[in-house]
C-alpha cells in the first residue's frame, strides 16, 4: 500500500532536484553574463546579452537591419547584440573585420546555409575557399558573363513584350513581381541551364522557396546548437517550420536534376552551369565534383536571383518616384547610347558602367540607401591577443560584424540626409572617400564572385527599359521599406502603369 505514495514522492523529489539544478545553473549564467563577461563594457539590450534568441526573433520578423540602426542611434558605434556578438557601424571597422583573412574566420552562422556541401559563400575552410575561388574565377569573369548575353537578351525580349502589352491595355501591374519573374528566368537559364518560364506563367513557386530557404538559414544561423535546431526544424510539429524545410528540399531536388542532366548530356551551350562542369583549378587541374557543382549552382540561384530582383525593383521605385532624377537618367542614356537598331534587344554590357556616370550614381545610391543584402556577415576574432577594431579592443573569440544597411545609414559618413535618395552625393569631391564605405558585394577575399553577372543584369535591364518606356506609379507613397531575413526585397507590391516612348 505504501509503494504508490513512495513512487510519487520519488518523482516529486526528482522534479524538485532537477528544477533546483536548472535554477542554479540559470542564475549562475545570468550572473556571469551580467557581471563578469569580457564584453560587459559594451552596451546593448539586456536580453540580447543573455541569448541569441533576440537576434533570431528580429530575423524572423524581417526587421533586424532596422532594429540595428535604432540600437546604434541609442548606444553608439558598437552594440552588443548577442552573448558573444558585437555589431559595429563605423566605416573604419570594415578593413579589420573583412580584410583580416584567417585571423577573422567565418563563424558557425554560415553552416546554416549548407544545402549540399559548403559552397563559396558558406564554406569556412580557407584552403577550400581559395581552391573553389580559383576553380570558379573564369566562369564568373566579365568575359564569360558577356558570353551569357544572348541568354539574357532572350528573357529581356519576353519582358519587353509583356510591358508593351501592359502599355496597350493600360493595365495596372505589379512591377515588383514582373521583375522578380524576369530575373528568376535569367538565373534559371544561366545557373541551371533552363528557364523556369516564370514570365510566361506569371508565377513562380521557386521565388517562395528561395524566401523560405533564406529565412530558415538566417534564423537557424543566429541560434546556438545548430545541429539541434536543424533536427527540430525537420521534425517540428509547427507547419510553418516544416514548410521552410520542404521548400529547401524542393530546390535541392530541382538543382540536382539539372546538374545531373548537364553532366550526362554534354553540350557547348555557354552558361554558368557549363562553366561549373568544366571548371578546373589553374594550379592543380582539379575539377568540381557533382556535389560541389550542386552546391555552387544552388547558391547562385538563391543569392543571385533574390538580390538582383530586389535591387532592380528598389532602383526603379526611387527613379519613378523622383521624376527629375528619372528624366536626367533617361536623358543620359539617350544622349550617350545609340538608339537600338532593328534586331537589337538590349544594350551590350561592355562599357555601360563607365559611360553613364549619372546613371551609375543612381545605382550606387540605391545600393547605399536600400541594400537588399542586410545579412550580418559574422567573423570571429582569431588572434589570441584579440583585435583592434577602430578604437576598440575586442577579445579573442568574439563574433564581430558590420552590416550594409547599418553602415549605409551612419550619419557621420553620409550626413543627416542619409535617409534621402540623393544620387549627386556620388558626383562631388567626397565621392572617392565615401566609395570605400559602399560594399554591396562585400569586400576582401570573400567578395561576392557574382558581381559581374549582377551588374550586367541591372544595367542591361535599366538602360533598355528606360530608353523605351515611361513608368507611372499608382501609389504616391513617399517612402519605401525593405523587409529582409538576410537578402530582402521591397515591402508590399509596386503597382504601376507603363507607356511606350514616342
Amino acid at each position: 500500500m505504501l509503494e504508490v505514495p513512495l513512487a510519487a514522492f520519488s518523482v516529486l523529489g526528482l522534479v524538485q532536484t532537477t528544477s533546483l539544478v536548472i535554477g542554479v545553473v540559470l542564475i549562475g549564467y545570468i550572473s556571469y553574463m551580467s557581471y563578469f563577461h569580457p564584453l560587459l563594457r559594451y552596451p546593448g539590450p539586456k536580453i540580447a546579452s543573455l541569448t541569441n534568441l533576440w537576434k533570431a526573433y528580429y530575423v524572423y520578423k524581417l526587421v533586424l537591419h532596422e532594429r540595428l540602426v535604432e540600437l546604434h542611434q541609442q548606444y553608439g558605434p558598437v552594440v552588443r547584440i548577442g552573448p558573444n556578438h558585437l555589431h559595429f557601424w563605423d566605416g573604419e571597422a570594415i578593413a579589420p573585420i573583412y580584410k583580416g583573412g584567417r585571423k577573422m574566420g567565418k563563424t558557425e552562422f554560415y553552416n546554416a546555409f549548407t544545402a549540399f556541401n559548403p559552397n563559396l559563400f558558406g564554406g569556412r575552410d580557407e584552403d577550400i575557399h581559395a581552391l573553389r575561388r580559383r576553380q570558379l574565377a573564369h566562369g564568373f569573369s566579365q568575359v564569360s558573363v558577356e558570353n551569357f548575353e544572348p541568354l539574357i537578351n532572350g528573357h529581356i525580349e519576353i519582358l519587353l513584350g509583356k510591358l508593351n502589352n501592359f502599355a496597350k491595355t493600360e493595365e495596372v501591374f505589379d512591377l515588383k513581381s514582373t521583375i522578380s519573374y524576369f530575373v528568376l528566368d535569367i538565373l534559371g537559364e544561366v545557373a541551371f541551364s533552363r528557364p523556369f518560364n516564370a514570365q510566361l506563367k506569371s508565377e513562380a513557386d521557386e521565388i517562395h522557396a528561395i524566401n523560405d530557404h533564406l529565412l530558415l538559414s538566417c534564423v537557424i544561423g543566429e541560434l546556438p546548437l545548430q545541429a539541434l535546431s536543424k533536427f527540430l526544424a525537420r521534425w517540428s510539429p509547427v507547419p510553418w517550420m516544416r514548410k521552410l524545410v520542404k521548400s529547401r528540399n524542393n530546390l535541392k531536388v530541382k538543382c540536382s536534376e539539372c546538374v545531373r542532366n548537364k553532366i550526362h548530356n554534354a553540350s557547348d551551350r555557354q552558361d554558368l552551369l557549363q562553366s561549373l562542369v568544366t571548371a578546373k583549378d589553374v594550379e592543380t587541374g582539379a575539377s568540381l565534383t557533382e556535389q560541389e557543382i550542386n552546391s555552387e549552382a544552388f547558391a547562385m540561384l538563391v543569392a543571385g536571383s533574390h538580390s538582383t530582383s530586389g535591387t532592380l525593383t528598389l532602383l526603379f521605385w526611387h527613379l519613378i518616384h523622383n521624376p527629375e532624377i528619372y528624366t536626367a537618367v533617361a536623358a543620359e542614356i539617350v544622349g550617350t547610347l545609340q538608339p537600338l537598331q532593328d534586331g537589337e534587344i538590349s544594350y551590350p554590357i561592355r562599357r555601360l558602367e563607365i559611360s553613364l556616370p549619372y546613371t551609375m550614381a543612381c545605382v550606387r545610391e540605391n545600393f547605399r540607401l536600400n541594400p537588399v543584402f542586410t545579412m550580418p556577415l559574422w567573423r570571429s576574432v582569431g588572434s589570441p591577443g584579440g583585435a583592434r577594431i577602430g578604437e576598440f579592443d575586442v577579445p579573442y573569440g568574439t563574433n564581430v560584424c558590420i552590416s550594409n544597411y547599418v553602415l549605409h545609414h551612419n550619419p557621420e559618413i553620409w550626413g543627416e540626409d542619409h535617409a534621402v535618395f540623393r544620387p549627386d552625393r556620388w558626383l562631388g569631391k567626397d565621392e572617392s572617400n565615401r566609395s570605400r564605405f559602399l560594399i554591396p558585394f562585400s569586400i576582401g577575399h570573400r567578395m561576392c564572385i557574382g558581381r559581374n553577372l549582377a551588374m550586367t543584369n541591372i544595367l542591361k535591364t535599366l538602360t533598355t527599359l528606360i530608353s523605351q518606356f515611361e513608368f507611372h506609379p499608382i501609389s504616391q507613397d513617399d517612402e519605401v521599406r525593405v523587409r529582409s531575413s538576410g537578402i530582402g526585397e521591397m515591402e508590399g507590391s509596386f503597382q504601376c502603369k507603363v507607356s511606350v516612348k514616342r
